[in-house]
């Protein structure tokens, strides 16, 4: 133990990132030096799939009272598990709002238990320059705004996902112009119409239907870049 406490901040903080954040968190109890190392994270996971009410509770405000005062200027990775019920969406996305101010490079979110049609994605993600790897799982409404631009997105997932309008999917699409990897899974299509992918820069495309989708038709401009389509 005092050979650890010898070591740089850094060298801590890197130490810290090879175990899971809520074990990160803890240490902040072991002195005064350890309070706020594990805000220097850039690598957070927060959730799982299984819940008490007082351990949903204990994590709302934990993030409430913690995640805005996070140091690190960039968050590689940011993941949300939401599977509770108990979870409101203006705190997930008041979270989200947080992880995007801070040059975000990775989003994901697991919301399976919300409502269907909930929107915790705030506008700022939809304009957001650093994000590289976009992960949607769940009951998350996607209202995409017109003025919407994702000049790094390069990986978008989109698993169960509901759409505010029609042309919400086709407008997130045609404003990721280094988009190369594409996974949609359409769990009901009374909500997106038309599937229509134009997408020059896609390098994979990974499209799966549940038996009740029934589309209006598809739209797919496939590139000579296209290398994997999976249907």
């Amino acid at each position: 133990m005092d050979r650890i406490i010898g070591l740089p901040d850094e060298v801590l903080v890197k130490i810290l990132s090879f175990v899971p954040t809520k074990v990160a968190v803890s240490t902040s109890i072991l002195s005064k030096r350890w309070e706020f190392l594990w805000m220097w994270l850039t690598i957070l996971k927060f959730g799982s799939k299984h819940y008490s009410e007082s351990e949903c509770k204990r994590l709302q405000c934990f993030l409430d009272r913690n995640l805005p005062l996070h140091r690190a200027p960039v968050i590689e990775s940011f993941r949300l598990v939401l599977s509770d019920s108990r979870f409101k969406p203006e705190d997930a996305r008041m979270w989200v709002v947080v992880a995007v101010s801070r040059y975000i490079r990775e989003l994901e979110i697991c919301s399976s238990y919300f409502p269907e049609k909930q929107n915790i994605l705030p506008s700022s993600l939809y304009t957001c320059k650093s994000l590289v790897i976009l992960k949607l799982d769940g009951g998350i409404l996607l209202d995409v705004p017109r003025m919407v631009c994702l000049p790094s997105l390069k990986t978008l997932e989109l698993k169960g996902v509901s759409y505010f309008k029609q042309e919400s999917l086709q407008r997130l699409l045609s404003n990721c112009p280094v988009l190369e990897d594409l996974f949609v899974l359409l769990l009901r299509c009374d909500d997106i119409g038309m599937f229509i992918v134009i997408v020059p820069s896609l390098q994979r495309l990974s499209l799966y239907l549940s038996p009740r989708c029934n589309l209006e038709g598809f739209v797919i401009v496939l590139d000579t870049s296209l290398e994997y389509f999976k249907r």
